[in-house]
């Protein structure tokens, strides 16, 4: 086991760029002490730097990571620390601690991911091949690591091809794997391209059919002669090699096919069980790492059409009883809404408004007396809103009655003594002075502002202003009826082609969310608003009906039905008008 677990060590330190130093403990499964040291490079033997995250990840089981952990000796430089625990069957082996350069977050997780797949590859061929010899394992791990070491697909598969024809003295080594339904030669050793339309590819590739199609591992010549395995393409190609010895292993992932490894001998030298058996498990590992790295190097396109594939197979094959229901009762749905009928609504943000408005505005200039109501307030006709000082007024009255008397008694005078021209003169002024008095008069009587109509006060609170002057002019009150309004509906300019006048529709406001009102749509107005980020159009709409509890500037919702369409339309018109819209904007 330790020469396994040092060979896996090494290899592991030897993918994982940037590594400084590492260290791996073992011991007795999930009982410890786990006091058995591996070091890389095999010259350190120091490792109390890596103690502290290397009991972390033993106590918690999980990847630990401490950043700038140390710092290198020769110039300073910043190290992180990573420690995976190491399990075997939900069992604790060990735990291995790598120091490693200093390196961003995601870079940290690459590389915890990475020792982790390690991690789970021994636990793999150790779970595997219990009753392997070491030095089987160590072949192992090491075939392991020529398939991770290079970045393509096919470098990495001849170089397995490679190794193998080395360590067990083949002729040819061939790897296979299934492309649309037939094995496709990948790689054979030795050889820097493959010409798939050679006979030779063809009777390598038969001879790997026989071993997939039958779904076990074929010998030729088999010296076991109870088998009743077809292999005559075995004997085809082996009668084309002049006799030679071969050997072909399917590569098993997750139960099914992917795969074969046909391996070529000097007849003279026929393969044993026991190479046989070293053959098996070395299929059952490197096969599926290295369909992983073929299937991470498809293009888009074949990406899409292998998945395509595999759901296909998965919808059309046995088993898988929940997808096709979920595929079924789908298909069944879109059928529905392709041929039901509903009806179309537009949704839109809507507010009530006042159908009209009274404005009270000062008549003249003066200064605020008292105010007897403010904005949220209930008034009747002719109830009392607010007052204007008066005292000016009613001095300026006072002055003009005291001119009057005054005229009077002059008028009086020169009647009695038959001045006509005097009585004239008299008669005009007291005409100028009852007009100047009705002119006062109406002005104190403005001095009191008055509710025109029942209603609702929507604007003016003047009971923070008392005292204050006013201009003549100045809007000091705003009363709205309370049984009359108008619904203002925010419709999107996306929408806006679907609504016209006389359209019916539904409103429901957030102060009364579980009242229904009904509206008509009456006018449309033709200028477009921003605001909020998005452009609508004004449109007012009628209500059939009012509640005492609506006020003005309430929201809402409403929704304006604008005809019938199929199910599928209502559903996906905004996302088929916004595709029409992206895909025009980025045509040339």
């Amino acid at each position: 086991m330790e020469n396994i677990l040092k060979s896996w060590l090494f290899q592991q330190c030897g993918m994982l760029q940037g590594s400084v130093y590492a260290e791996l403990l073992s011991g007795p499964l999930d009982e410890g002490p786990y006091s058995q040291p591996l070091f890389w490079p095999a010259g350190r033997r120091d490792g109390a730097k890596l103690a502290g995250v290397a009991q972390a990840a033993l106590r918690s089981k999980k990847a630990v990571i401490k950043t700038r952990n140390n710092t290198a000796e020769e110039n300073g430089t910043p190290l992180d620390a990573m420690a995976c625990p190491l399990l075997l069957d939900g069992k604790l082996l060990g735990v291995v601690a790598i120091e490693m350069t200093n390196r961003s977050q995601p870079m940290q997780q690459a590389a915890v991911q990475m020792v982790q797949a390690g991690a789970r590859w021994l636990e793999s061929m150790i779970l595997l091949h219990g009753a392997t010899s070491r030095e089987q394992l160590v072949n192992l791990v090491d075939l392991v690591a020529v398939g991770l070491e290079n970045e393509k697909f096919e470098v990495a598969a001849t170089e397995v091809a490679n190794e193998l024809s080395e360590r067990f003295s083949c002729q040819r080594v061939s790897l296979g794997f299934i492309h649309r339904n037939q094995i496709r030669i990948e790689a054979i050793s030795h050889s820097p391209g493959i010409d798939r339309k050679s006979n030779l590819s063809r009777s390598i590739c038969n001879a790997m059919n026989e071993s997939v199609d039958q779904q076990t591992t074929l010998v030729y010549p088999d010296r076991d002669e109870s088998g009743v395995w077809v292999t005559r393409g075995h004997a085809q190609l082996s009668k084309e090699e002049q006799g030679a010895a071969i050997c072909t292993v399917p590569f098993i992932k997750n139960g099914a096919v992917i795969g074969a490894l046909l391996l070529e001998r000097n007849g003279e030298e026929p393969f044993s069980a026991e190479t046989v058996n070293q053959c098996e498990q070395i299929g059952l590992l490197i096969g599926p790492v290295l369909e992983n790295r073929k299937r991470e190097e498809r293009p888009l396109p074949g990406k899409i059409l292998d998945d395509l594939q595999g759901w296909s197979g998965k919808l059309f094959g046995p088993r898988h009883k929940t997808l096709k229901g979920f595929v079924v009762l789908s298909a069944a749905l879109l059928t529905w809404l392709s041929l039901a009928n509903g009806t179309s609504r537009i949704s839109s943000v809507s507010s009530l408004e006042a159908a009209a408005r009274r404005v009270i505005v000062a008549s003249q200039q003066g200064h605020i007396a008292e105010a007897h109501v403010r904005a949220g307030d209930l008034v009747n006709a002719g109830d009392l809103l607010a007052t204007l000082d008066d005292r000016e007024l009613q001095l300026e009255l006072r002055k003009w009655q005291s001119q009057r008397g005054q005229l009077l008694k002059e008028y009086r005078k020169a009647l009695s003594g038959a001045d006509r021209a005097e009585v004239a003169i008299l008669n005009a002024k007291r005409a100028q002075i009852e007009a100047q008095l009705m002119l006062v008069k109406q002005q104190l009587e403005r001095t009191s502002l008055v509710a025109p109509f029942s209603g609702f006060v929507i604007k003016g609170d003047l009971s923070q202003s008392l005292g204050s002057p006013v201009e003549r002019g100045e809007v000091l009150f705003e009363i709205a009826p309370t049984d009359d309004y108008r619904v203002i509906l925010e419709i999107e300019d996306r929408d806006i082609g679907l609504i016209s006048p006389g359209q019916k529709g539904q409103m429901k406001l957030s102060g009364l969310p579980n009242q229904t009102i009904g509206l008509v749509v009456n006018r449309i107005t033709p200028i477009a608003t921003s605001g909020g980020g998005r452009n609508y159009f004004r449109v007012e709409a009628e209500m059939d009906s009012h509640s005492d509890l609506m006020r003005p500037g309430m929201e809402g919702v409403a929704k304006i039905e604008v005809g019938r369409e199929k199910l599928i339309w209502i559903w996906s018109r905004r996302l088929v008008e916004w595709l029409r819209l992206f895909i025009w904007n980025r045509l040339p």
